[in-house]
């Protein structure tokens, strides 16, 4: 089980704060293509994902228990 925290535009389009995920992630491509098929209005191109506090690759690998996080492109000025 994978537990995933969205913030900002990301939390407001899945409409959920936390995503429980019980199918195993093996790495984060994985994951993105399970958001992909699970929240497909979202664009998951321009969203950030983050394992254990740290950007990720898609190559990353996940486990069972590790902190994740959708980070939305941030724009300022």
């Amino acid at each position: 089980m994978v537990l995933i925290k969205a913030f900002g535009q990301v939390k407001e389009e899945v409409g959920l704060a936390e995503i429980r995920v019980e199918e195993e992630m093996r790495n984060v491509e994985t994951l993105r293509n399970y958001l992909v098929e699970k929240y497909p209005s979202v664009r998951w191109s321009s969203v950030a994902i983050a394992v254990n506090k740290q950007y990720a690759a898609d190559a990353a690998p996940i486990q069972s228990g590790d902190e994740i996080a959708l980070i939305p492109p941030v724009s300022g000025g």
